[in-house]
C-alpha cells in the first residue's frame, strides 16, 4: 500500500481571510506514532470551516496557508507506530481531522491521529460517510441532553439545516416533539414531512405569537439555538420557567441580545453551551469512547445520515463556500481524489 503513494498532493489553501481559496501543492506527511495517513475520498463543508478560514476560530490551526477540512471520508494508505494504525492499513474510515496541525481534510491526503478514524465496514459506500461526525456527533451529544433532561418537547433553530433535519428524525423516532424555526417559507412543508410537528418562520410578522402558541401547546424545556443574535431571548423569553437553551452555534456573529437577568434570577432559566469538539478533548481523541456512539454506524444510514444537494471538486470550491455562506440548508460534497 505504502509504495503506491506519490510523493507530492494537490490540497485547497486558505492562505489569508480576505483572500479566495487556491489550489496549491504540498508534501504527502509521514504520520507519527498514533497517526496515520489517509486518501481523501470525500469530505464536506461545516460552519466551523468557514470560521477557520475567516480566522474567528482557528481551534489551533496554524494560520499561515490553512489546509480548510475538519471531516471526511476514505482509505488508510500507511500508518506510524502504534496498534490501532497498523490495523487500520488498506480499511476505509470515517475520521476527525485534527485540531492541532496544518492538515485539514480538503486535500488528497491528509495525516489524522488513530483515535480520530472510525473503522467501517467493507461494503461500505464512501460518500455515506462524507460529513461523518461534525452534524452526526453533534445530533449525538444534543440528543444525550434531552434524554438526561427527560424532555418531551424541545424547540430548535436553523432547522432547516442538515444538523436541524437530523434533530427533527432522530426525535421523531423516540417520541420527542419539536417546534422548528427557520428563516424561509420554503424549509416549512419539508421539515413537516420528514416529522417536524411545528415549522415556524421567524421573518413572519406574528412570528412570535405563533411561538408561545406552540409553547403552550407542547410545554418544551430546552432550547437548542444555533443563530443567536436577537433570535436567542425573542423565543427563549417565551418558554417555561427553569427552562435551558444550549448555544451550539454563532451564525449570526456569536453575540446574544436583550439578555434580561430577570429571566435567569426568577425564573430560574439557563444559558449553557455544546461544544463537541470540547467532548472529544474529554475523551483523549478516542472518539468510540463518546457517549452514544456505538450505534453510530447504523444511524449514519438512518436518523443521522447526510444529504448532499451538490458534488463538487477542488477547481469550484471557492465558489460553493460562498453559496454555502448564504445558504446553510444543504451539505455539499467534495471529491478529494479519483
Amino acid at each position: 500500500m505504502e509504495s503506491e503513494i506519490p510523493k507530492r498532493q494537490r490540497v485547497v489553501l486558505s492562505q489569508a481571510p480576505d483572500k479566495p481559496l487556491v489550489i496549491g501543492e504540498d508534501d504527502i506527511p509521514t504520520p507519527g506514532p498514533g497517526e496515520v495517513l489517509i486518501k481523501v475520498a470525500y469530505s464536506t463543508i461545516n460552519p466551523i470551516d468557514l470560521a477557520a478560514i475567516s480566522r474567528s476560530m482557528l481551534f489551533g490551526r496554524d494560520p499561515n496557508n490553512l489546509i480548510p477540512g475538519f471531516e471526511g471520508s476514505g482509505t488508510v494508505v500507511a500508518a506510524g507506530e502504534g496498534v490501532k494504525g497498523a490495523s487500520l492499513i488498506g480499511k476505509k474510515v470515517a475520521f476527525l481531522a485534527s485540531m492541532s496541525s496544518k492538515w485539514g481534510s480538503w486535500a488528497e491526503y491528509t495525516l489524522v491521529p488513530a483515535a480520530s478514524c472510525f473503522q467501517l465496514p467493507d461494503i461500505f459506500d464512501l460518500k455515506h460517510a462524507a460529513a461523518p461526525f461534525i452534524n452526526p456527533l453533534t445530533v449525538v451529544c444534543i440528543f444525550q441532553t434531552i434524554l438526561q433532561h427527560k424532555s418531551k418537547a424541545i424547540v430548535q433553530s436553523a432547522a432547516g439545516s442538515a444538523l436541524g433535519k437530523m434533530i427533527i428524525r432522530i426525535c421523531r423516532e423516540h417520541g420527542v416533539k419539536t417546534i422548528n424555526i427557520v428563516r424561509k417559507d420554503s424549509y416549512i412543508e419539508e421539515l413537516r414531512s420528514i416529522g417536524g410537528d411545528v415549522v415556524l418562520n421567524s421573518e413572519s410578522p406574528d412570528f412570535i405569537d405563533q411561538v408561545r402558541a406552540a409553547i403552550k401547546t407542547h410545554n418544551p424545556n430546552l432550547f437548542f439555538d444555533a443563530v443567536t443574535g436577537e433570535l436567542t431571548m425573542k423565543v427563549f423569553k417565551e418558554m417555561p420557567k427553569a427552562s435551558i437553551c444550549y448555544l451550539y452555534g454563532i451564525l449570526a456573529g456569536g453575540q446574544v441580545s436583550n439578555v434580561n437577568a430577570a429571566d435567569f434570577i426568577f425564573d430560574a432559566k439557563q444559558l449553557r453551551g455544546i461544544l463537541l469538539l470540547r467532548d472529544i478533548e474529554e475523551v483523549n481523541g478516542n472518539l468510540e469512547d463518546l457517549p452514544g456512539t456505538k450505534e453510530y454506524a447504523a444511524q449514519i444510514l438512518g436518523s443521522l445520515k447526510t444529504e448532499f444537494i451538490r458534488e463538487i471538486t477542488f477547481e469550484n470550491i471557492s465558489e460553493a463556500v460562498e453559496d454555502y455562506k448564504k445558504n446553510l440548508g444543504g451539505k455539499v460534497l467534495i471529491i478529494c481524489s479519483k
